[in-house]
């Protein structure tokens, strides 16, 4: 549910007094009202993962210069709503603009064994090829992703996992408020798809 514009100036106000607990109340506070808000607002079921991240962007971007909203001009929740709208088209034109010169990698077409295959070869007939010559993914995949929990988070990520309670207990967070967990398995599943592209490979996400 939406909160009042009181309950949200009471926690802006302690962002600006540098408070430490202020930005992760502010984020809990706001994160599933504009998750919720900007779902109806693009309720197309390709955007789902999208609308989650683009407001925990926005949210983790304003907490970091509370300072730069201007009261005079917007309602805080009217200036995060109009914020958050724009990221999300922004990132609908990157989303378009990449699907248009990815090759999607179709294990069919390359002759990849269809029956008892090991897990890299399942794992690598759910991705994308940008750069790298087919022949040659496997092996760099295997070399960039060394490490047991991110292999792990990576998993989840292929078989089309959105739920932040599946990837907390990897990463040992549960304990955690929601709104910061949800905040560092985004940053996780960033930093995995960045480490990825670098090898010209993207994560095919349905």
């Amino acid at each position: 549910m939406r909160p009042s514009e009181t309950q949200i100036q009471i926690v802006y106000q302690r962002l600006l007094a540098q408070e430490p607990d202020a930005p992760s109340d502010f984020i809990e506070l706001l994160l599933d009202p504009l998750i919720e808000t900007l779902g109806n607002r693009f309720p197309n079921e390709s955007y789902a993962e999208l609308v989650p991240d683009v407001v925990i962007d926005a949210l983790l971007k304003f907490v970091q210069t509370p300072h730069l909203y201007q009261p005079t001009k917007a309602t805080l929740w009217n200036y995060l709503w109009i914020d958050v709208q724009g990221d999300m088209k922004n990132a609908l034109k990157k989303n378009t603009r990449r699907q248009q010169k990815e090759v999607i990698f179709d294990p069919v077409a390359h002759d990849l064994p269809d029956g008892n295959i090991n897990i890299e070869e399942e794992v690598m007939q759910k991705i994308e090829v940008t750069s790298l010559l087919e022949q040659n993914i496997l092996k760099q995949f295997q070399q960039e992703i060394s490490d047991p929990r991110d292999w792990q988070v990576l998993l989840l990520m292929v078989n089309g996992e959105r739920h932040t309670s599946a990837f907390a207990p990897l990463l040992n967070i549960e304990t955690l408020p929601m709104s910061e967990q949800r905040a560092l398995v985004k940053r996780t599943k960033d930093r995995l798809r960045q480490r990825l592209k670098r090898y010209g490979v993207k994560l095919h996400e349905n």
